[in-house]
């Protein structure tokens, strides 16, 4: 008998398609201020919260001042886009997995390092009611985020599920390191940017600190195309 109960979806790149949005926003800031910008810089910094964000660009860059300014033109930026577009847009498959989850019983969270108030400015966007969810956790109601495992722990624990009774669903290195210290088994859905322009910039990279390789072991259990495949794969789990 299959034994997975909960699943547990992260946000940003993985619900709504806010990653190119967001990298639209690096990609501004970094011509601006020309400080160097590749792909795997956003998949480096994704998943994580506003105030690790921060102290990591600072130990890739190796600059402080600087960075606090980058980063606070990049967050305005993004603000400005979103304004403008007045969309996140789902992703692909979202409705018709969130269905196939209700009407099979299964328990459904979102676990997102943003904090509550961008959630709830995402939702109302894209007109996705939050009822669908049975519990949603926010970046605010933590004090360790991703990598560290708390938020999808206490997802768990509002829901009285076991950790390996649930599933987790993400886009970013930093959320499926956090469902691994969990005990979570994580599914991989992958945001792909590498389409992007780069910036070369005055302002370089230290190599030393950040390994430039998206992903370049596995750590995952499972990797989707999308959220639809999610359905396929539930269901032939529950058959056998």
């Amino acid at each position: 008998m299959y034994d997975k109960s909960l699943i547990i979806f992260d946000m940003d790149g993985l619900i709504f398609d806010t990653g190119r949005l967001a990298y639209a926003s690096y990609l501004d800031a970094a011509k601006k201020f020309d400080f160097e910008l590749k792909p795997e810089v956003y998949y480096y910094l994704t998943g994580r919260t506003e105030e690790d964000i921060r102290i990591e660009m600072k130990n890739i860059y190796n600059r402080s001042d600087e960075v606090e300014l980058w980063r606070d033109y990049i967050n305005q930026t993004k603000e400005e886009i979103l304004l403008k577009e007045k969309r996140v847009y789902k992703k692909r498959g979202l409705i018709e997995l969130l269905s196939y989850l209700k009407n099979n019983n299964y328990l459904i969270a979102l676990a997102s390092s943003a904090s509550r108030q961008k959630i709830d400015y995402y939702f109302e966007l894209e007109e996705l009611s939050q009822q669908l969810f049975d519990t949603i956790v926010s970046g605010d109601d933590v004090v360790k985020g991703k990598p560290e495992p708390e938020i999808f722990l206490k997802a768990c624990e509002i829901l009285d599920v076991s950790p390996g009774n649930a599933i987790v669903l993400e886009d970013s290195t930093e959320g499926l390191k956090a469902a691994n210290r969990a005990g979570i088994f994580s599914v991989y859905i992958e945001d792909n940017l590498d389409d992007l322009p780069s910036h070369e910039g005055k302002y370089r990279l230290n190599q030393s600190v950040m390994n430039l390789e998206h992903l370049e072991k596995k750590i995952y259990d499972l990797e989707l195309p999308s959220l639809l495949e999610l359905i396929d794969y539930l269901n032939q789990k529950v058959s056998m």
